[in-house]
C-alpha cells in the first residue's frame, strides 16, 4: 500500500513538532502544510526539508488541491470542530490535538461527522501510551489492586509562553515580552474559560487504565480572576469530582497560572487490595503498595517497556519523553490496516465532555451534571442526532 499523504494544519510549536514526528512514522508522508501566519508557514516548510511539500494559508484550498489522504489538525481547541468536520466531509481521515472541544455541541458535531463519513478519526493524546499506564491497566484487569474505588489526577503547569503571541510572526511571547511588543495579541490560554477544560491529558490515561467512562461530574474552583497574574480573568485552579459507570470516584484538578515544579502530571489509583501512584517530584519515584504482600508502606518502583513491548528506535527523541510518536503511528496504522484507532472519537469525547461539564458545573454553583454517552445505543443509531445535542 502506498504512503498515506498527510497535510498538517497549524504551524505553532506543536504543529511544527509533528512535521518531524511524522517523518519517523513508516507509511506516512507529509505533502502539505497550512498556516494563516506567513512566517510560521515558512518556518514549517523549512523544517519539512522537502521542496515537494506545498504550503497553504487557506485550509479549504489545501483540502481541494493537495491530494491528501489524511489531515493532522494542530490548532486552538475552539477551532477543532470546524476543521475536523470540514476535513471529514472532504473525505479525509483526521487526527487532532487535545482537547477535542470546549463545548458539548461541538463534540456531537464531530461524532456525527465521523459516523457519517466512515473515515478514521483519532485523538493524539500521548500519555495513554506511557509504560506505567500499560502496567496499571494489566494490574486492574488482573484485579491485583482489587476493586478500584478512588482515583486522583492533576495537571498543574505554570505556563509562561502560551498567553501571548506576536500577531505578525506567530512567535510565543512571555508576559514581559508582550508588554514591550506592539504586535502582541492574546494567545489561546485567554480563550480557555476554565483550566479544567485541559483535563483530557489526565482523563485519557486514567480511563484507559480503568476501561471506564465518567457519568457524573461536579466542580469548584478559585475566583474567576487569577491571584498570580494581574488582570487574567481565569481561575488559578479548578477541582472536579467525577463518578464513573463502574462506580469509581475520581478527583481531578487542573491549573496553569501560578508557577509549578515538574513533573506537571500526577496520578494515583486506589483499590481494595492496593495502590499505585506516579512520582510527585523529579527526585522521587513511582510507588506501589499491595495489602496482601506484607507491605507496611508504599515501595518505590520503576516501570519501563518490557522486552515484549520495546520502544522502537524511531520513537526515541520525539516530544513528551518520546511518546509523541505513538498516536501518530497508531493513526497511520489504523488507516492502512482498517482498524479502530487507539483513541477513537468516542474515547475523545469521553475525555473532553467531563471536562467541559466540569467547567459548566463551576459556573452553576458546583451543580452535579450528567455526562452523555456518545456511543450509538438503543436510543440513537449511527449518524442520528441525539435528543439534546446542544445542551451546553
Amino acid at each position: 500500500m502506498q504512503d498515506i499523504k498527510v497535510g498538517i494544519v497549524g504551524m505553532g510549536h506543536r504543529g511544527r513538532a509533528w512535521i518531524n514526528t511524522f517523518k519517523r512514522v513508516k507509511g506516512a508522508k507529509v505533502i502539505a502544510l497550512c498556516e494563516k501566519i506567513g512566517p510560521l508557514l515558512k518556518e514549517g516548510l523549512k523544517i519539512a526539508e522537502d521542496s515537494k511539500v506545498k504550503g497553504y494559508q487557506d485550509f479549504e484550498k489545501m483540502l481541494k488541491q493537495a491530494g491528501l489522504d489524511a489531515v493532522a489538525i494542530v490548532v486552538e481547541p475552539e477551532n477543532n470542530a470546524d476543521l475536523v468536520c470540514e476535513a471529514l466531509e472532504r473525505g479525509k481521515h483526521v487526527i487532532c490535538e487535545v482537547p477535542l472541544s470546549y463545548t458539548i455541541k461541538d463534540c456531537w458535531r464531530v461524532v456525527l461527522a465521523v459516523e457519517k463519513s466512515g473515515l478514521k478519526f483519532s485523538m493524539a493524546e500521548q500519555l495513554r501510551y506511557s509504560p506505567y499506564i500499560y502496567a496499571w491497566r494489566k494490574m486492574v484487569e488482573e484485579e491485583v489492586l482489587g476493586k478500584i474505588v478512588f482515583v486522583e489526577g492533576q495537571y498543574f503547569h505554570g505556563i509562561t509562553t502560551r498567553f501571548w503571541l506576536d500577531a505578525e510572526t506567530g512567535k510565543q511571547l512571555t508576559w514581559k515580552e508582550a508588554k514591550n511588543n506592539s504586535h502582541a495579541k492574546k494567545g489561546r490560554m485567554w480563550y480557555m474559560p476554565h483550566p479544567i477544560l485541559y483535563l483530557p491529558h489526565e482523563l485519557s490515561p486514567i480511563l484507559k487504565v480503568l476501561n471506564d467512562r465518567v457519568k457524573k461530574v461536579a466542580c469548584m474552583g478559585t475566583r474567576k480572576k487569577s491571584y498570580y497574574r494581574e488582570n487574567f480573568p481565569i481561575s488559578d485552579i479548578e477541582v472536579a469530582l467525577m463518578h464513573t459507570e463502574k462506580d469509581t470516584v475520581l478527583r481531578m484538578a487542573a491549573g496553569f497560572n501560578a508557577p509549578t515544579p515538574i513533573p506537571n502530571h500526577w496520578q494515583h489509583i486506589m483499590g481494595t487490595k492496593g495502590e499505585v501512584e506516579t512520582n510527585r517530584s523529579m527526585n522521587d519515584k513511582m510507588k506501589i503498595w499491595l495489602a496482601d504482600s506484607f507491605m507496611n508502606t508504599k515501595m518505590d518502583i520503576d516501570w519501563e517497556y518490557t522486552p515484549y513491548q520495546p520502544a522502537p528506535p524511531e520513537a526515541k527523541g520525539t516530544g513528551h519523553g518520546s511518546l509523541d510518536y505513538y498516536p501518530l503511528a497508531n493513526f497511520i496504522k489504523s488507516i492502512k490496516e482498517d482498524t479502530l484507532p487507539e483513541m477513537d472519537v468516542y474515547k475523545a469525547c469521553d475525555t473532553a465532555a467531563p471536562a467541559i461539564l466540569a467547567g459548566v458545573s463551576a459556573d452553576r454553583g458546583n451543580q452535579c451534571l450528567e455526562v452523555p454517552n456518545f456511543r450509538p445505543n438503543e436510543k440513537r443509531q449511527v449518524g442520528e442526532k441525539p435528543n439534546k445535542m446542544d445542551i451546553i
